[in-house]
């Protein structure tokens, strides 16, 4: 698969994890994640309280202090709903890629006003596993917005639901980051990286979706598979 990049960040080459950040943690906090392997961080902005302006302050704070690139979210909430175009267009100039669900009605406003950043088209299924043509459509689907990487989570139900799920990702055409969700499916968030997903996602303070891992056990068991993780090229 082709290499890409988020900021300084090489995905393709070797496995990669991203801390999900929804809170203002201390700057010490954020370089402890970095010195255990964290490589990229992705700012959850809609789970911040504060007013954006805050936000884009703190996360140019991590920036400059820690250096990981930053992946900008904003999904819809009761704060998000009515201006989540108005937040995009604060923290764009902020992050060095953003992640915006295939469905929004805005994403095609935001994936024009993010040129030049990298763009994680998402899909997020909390009820089931597409079949594999249903997986494929989300990928064509992404591909026409315009997005650099696809992004799918699907809830697994069973082992079949994992084995397709890592199916689709070794004959995936486009980069992509995929995994299962729920308890079925949390190996998969360690085992899609042998198939192809460019990285994984782990949560610092509080899990995010069914089955994710903290980011310190997601390390430990990424050391234990992938004697290559950690290395910087």
């Amino acid at each position: 698969m082709t290499n890409i990049l988020i900021g300084s960040c090489k995905l393709g080459a070797i496995p990669r994890v991203a801390a999900i950040i929804d809170s203002f943690l201390p700057i010490e906090k954020i370089m402890e994640l970095k010195s255990i392997g964290t490589d990229l961080l992705e700012i959850r902005v809609d789970c911040f309280e504060e007013s954006i302006d805050k936000v884009c302050g703190y996360m140019v704070n991590v920036k400059r202090n820690c250096g990981l690139p930053l992946i900008g979210t904003i999904r819809e909430n009761e704060r998000t709903k009515s201006n989540r175009i108005d937040l995009f267009a604060k923290i764009i100039p902020v992050v060095d890629s953003i992640d915006v669900e295939i469905d929004a009605a805005i994403a095609p406003q935001v994936i024009d006003m993010a040129a030049g950043k990298t763009i994680i088209v998402s899909e997020h299924n909390y009820n089931f596993t597409p079949d594999m043509d249903g997986l494929i459509d989300i990928v064509e689907r992404a591909a026409v917005l315009g997005g650099h990487i696809v992004k799918i989570a699907a809830m697994a139900h069973n082992r079949a639901d994992v084995i397709r799920m890592l199916q689709f990702i070794n004959g995936c055409k486009m980069p992509v980051v995929a995994f299962s969700m729920g308890e079925s499916g949390s190996i998969s968030r360690v085992m899609s990286m042998l198939f192809g997903s460019l990285y994984s996602y782990g949560f610092v303070t509080n899990a995010n979706a069914p089955g994710q891992l903290g980011i310190e056990k997601l390390v430990e068991e990424m050391r234990l598979y992938f004697p290559e993780f950690g290395k910087s090229s």
